[in-house]
């Protein structure tokens, strides 16, 4: 093995994506013959993240070019890989635990989501070394607007 970090990251996902055919296998049959179905998009992704992971663990067999293997992650590097999951777990709870809270208030729908982003993609910058509060708290804003935007408004999908 010749990339000990590619090699277990591309098992990982592969695991991943095991996990995400068990769900996507999981949900009702479409009520129609319709070719695209709710299980389609997920699919396509989880099919084209298991090809691409494999990709990366195959590659990390190979010999690298100049005949040395790389190693793990340093410590910094591996500490906010860390840091990252443990926040996307938090981030997860935290949209289910405030969407239940909101809708027990009766507040609009979408603002545990909402919220729950918020907090999550400034956290996310800050793990990633960005440390302008102005664009972080801008970039935030925006891309929940965005997501709350779509999702909410457009597709009419109701958010936690």
């Amino acid at each position: 093995m010749k990339n000990k970090t590619d090699f277990f990251i591309g098992l990982a996902l592969l695991v991943f994506c095991g996990v995400m055919a068990h769900q996507i296998y999981l949900l009702p049959p479409p009520a129609g013959n319709d070719f695209f179905t709710a299980g389609s998009f997920p699919t396509g992704v989880t099919a084209a993240l298991a090809v691409l992971s494999l990709l990366l663990v195959f590659r990390s067999l190979r010999a690298a070019p100049g005949g040395a293997a790389a190693c793990w992650p340093e410590r910094e590097i591996f500490v906010r890989v860390a840091l990252m999951g443990v926040w996307i777990i938090l981030y997860v709870i935290g949209f289910i635990m405030l969407g239940d809270m909101a809708y027990d208030a009766e507040w609009p729908e979408g603002t545990g989501f909402t919220l729950s982003t918020l907090a999550f993609l400034v956290g996310a910058q800050f793990i990633t070394g960005y440390r302008n509060i102005f664009k972080i708290v801008l970039i935030s804003i925006a891309i929940a607007a965005f997501l709350y935007v779509v999702f909410a408004m457009l597709f009419k999908v109701p958010l936690p």
